[in-house]
């Protein structure tokens, strides 16, 4: 009897310290917490592609196999970041794609050695940053005699293509090269150029040249600038102010970066290949757009694809176009001037977004727009011209100071 009280006591015991243990420990104190696992894919390689001779943005993203829409709509959002004239072959351009392989997700363009374009791919749009390394800014003085052509004796000097250009540009409408100029006579040039680990980078300006011959007399051009690096004006002008063009043919906007250039390319609907019948240029909705020369208005309406679409007949039988306007400041049959706003740039029509296109007719057929010489201003106007002569005198200060002979330290 005894004996069962005691097993009955033990069990009781047992019970009563288990009860106080439940309460004292969780009941999952004894269980592992269930670690979440996050799966990350690997980050996908950079796929390296160089433009070519001849070749676009388009022409390397085209050899990916992506879908020929994507990779047109892609590549042209890219010309609303990249100015598609400053393109060159052996520029890089670095892409990413999506785990299916279908679409680009990021894409790295590098100009030169020293700026990266970095894109970022979302719906219908693409995300822009830009890094730059730092270069620093060197003027030299180029003297020299003509010896042959003018193009051989600067390039003998050591002046850029680029340069050779500008100048070329500037003198023709000071001196009939082909009838004036004589071996012997000289020139006197101040380019700017860019240097990165003590090399001239692709590019140069030309501040000042001088031209002197026997027939041709001393030529003198100064260089103007505006704030905006891409402003129409920024070029070569002579003592008076005067432009450096004779085409008398200006530009349709203020401010000039190309988006689409004239020719083949891929329509950003389709993805298939057609005839881009002008050039594309960036710009914010509503900005001015100017008539380039004198006319008649031969078409201010609607015209489909065009959106608000005005044209107008220049006394050289050529016609301009200007389309996608958000609105137009003319009607048919209206005598224009050179400069006049005959609108503002939009979107209307069949466009990817805010743009001025803008061609040329000639003999019927839309001809290349950027063959023909335009002028920002054939003169400086009173207040241009104030900021004009501060700069030559900048200009010629830069210059004295480069020509003195360094005297030598006294010890």
């Amino acid at each position: 009897m005894n004996y069962g009280k005691h097993i009955l006591l033990s069990l009781v015991i047992l019970v009563l310290i288990s009860f106080s243990l439940l309460c004292i420990i969780p009941l999952n104190a004894s269980r592992k917490p269930i670690e979440k696992i996050s799966i990350i894919p690997p980050e996908p390689e950079w796929i390296v592609g160089i433009i070519p001779n001849g070749g676009s943005l388009y022409s390397v993203l085209g050899e990916q196999g992506l879908p020929g829409i994507h990779v047109a709509l892609v590549s042209y959002r890219m010309g609303e970041y990249i100015d598609v004239t400053t393109i060159q072959p052996g520029d890089t351009l670095k892409i990413k794609l999506s785990e299916d392989k279908q679409s680009i997700t990021k894409m790295q363009f590098v100009q030169e050695p020293t700026t990266r374009h970095n894109f970022t791919v979302v719906p219908d749009s693409l995300i822009y940053s830009m890094e730059s390394l730092p270069v620093t800014e060197q003027y030299r003085v180029v003297e020299g005699e003509v010896n042959g052509t003018l193009d051989a004796s600067l390039l003998a000097a050591g002046l850029p293509p680029t340069s050779k250009q500008q100048i070329n540009n500037g003198l023709e409408a000071e001196i009939n090269f082909s009838r004036d100029a004589r071996s012997g006579d000289r020139f006197t040039v101040l380019v700017k150029e860019r240097i990165f680990e003590n090399k001239p980078l692709p590019g140069s300006t030309v501040y000042y040249v001088k031209y002197e011959g026997e027939r041709t007399g001393a030529k003198e051009l100064w260089r103007f600038e505006e704030s905006d690096p891409k402003s129409v004006l920024n070029g070569l002008y002579n003592k008076d102010g005067k432009a450096n063009s004779t085409s008398g043919v200006g530009f349709p906007l203020a401010s000039i970066h190309v988006v689409s250039k004239f020719g083949r390319r891929a329509d950003p609907f389709s993805g298939r290949g057609a005839n881009h019948q002008g050039v594309d240029y960036r710009a914010r909705g509503g900005t001015p757009v100017y008539a380039v020369a004198n006319g008649v208005v031969t078409e201010a309406r609607y015209h489909g694809g065009w959106g608000n679409n005005v044209q107008i007949k220049h006394s050289s039988g050529m016609e301009s176009q200007y389309a996608h306007l958000s609105s137009m400041s003319v009607r048919k049959g209206q005598r224009v001037v050179k400069g006049q706003v005959i609108g503002r740039v939009g979107s209307t029509g069949r466009s990817t977004g805010a743009h001025l296109h803008f061609g040329l007719i000639s003999g019927g057929k839309f001809i290349n727009p950027t063959n023909l010489k335009m002028v920002g201003a054939e003169k400086l106007n009173a207040q241009q011209l104030n900021e004009f002569n501060r700069q030559k005198q900048v200009i010629m200060n830069r210059l004295q100071s480069l020509r003195q002979p360094t005297r030598p330290a006294i010890s």
